[in-house]
């Protein structure tokens, strides 16, 4: 089969997945029918990255529909590809430094997070999760440094302020260092 031929199966994963996705201040909860349609989303997607294994945007929503099904190991390989393509595009970043700091990957999550800002340097966001992944890999002075320049970029960022609070909480040692996203609430 042609590449060209690839975008109806594109186009239908990506319709099947994208309502569940995690995106900024959007969380779906992912009920039986929910999860259906993003597994049958992913093997679109699959038949995709099949026909033509450069297309970084199937590998990307893929992820996305890991992510929501919490399968992390899946979601890291399937945005570790996209970057692998990618590497120009903070989304891919992004959501490689995510998958990285839920598996606990604290030195890649860096290295990727860095990569990330370096592309969208004024990023609040991005800032934050450079922090999250300093604080994850066990540098509190960077993290710190790196979350007090997000507060000061956007004191109004609560993701960024409770962040914060969990950096300063590890500095005094009022709570444990965590070594994976899942051991915090922000």
């Amino acid at each position: 089969m042609k590449k060209e031929n690839h975008n109806p199966y594109y186009f239908k994963g990506t319709k099947l997945i994208e309502p569940y996705m995690h995106l900024e201040g959007k969380f779906i909860t992912i009920n039986a029918k929910a999860k259906d349609s993003i597994v049958e989303g992913i093997r679109y997607l699959d038949a995709v990255t099949q026909i033509n294994p450069n297309n970084f945007a199937a590998y990307w929503i893929k992820g996305k529909g890991y992510q929501a099904l919490q399968r992390h190991d899946n979601a890291y390989f399937e945005f570790n590809k996209s970057f692998e393509i990618e590497k120009n595009n903070p989304d891919v970043a992004r959501e490689l430094t995510i998958e990285c700091l839920d598996l606990g990957k604290g030195k890649e999550a860096v290295s990727v997070a860095t990569h990330a800002l370096s592309l969208d340097n004024l990023n609040v966001g991005l800032i934050g999760n450079l922090a999250l992944a300093y604080l994850i890999n066990g540098d509190t002075d960077l993290a710190d440094k790196r979350i007090k320049e997000a507060i000061q970029a956007d004191p109004n960022d609560k993701i960024n302020l409770r962040l914060s609070e969990i950096i300063n909480d590890v500095i005094v040692g009022k709570r444990n260092r965590p070594t994976r996203y899942d051991e915090i609430k922000l």
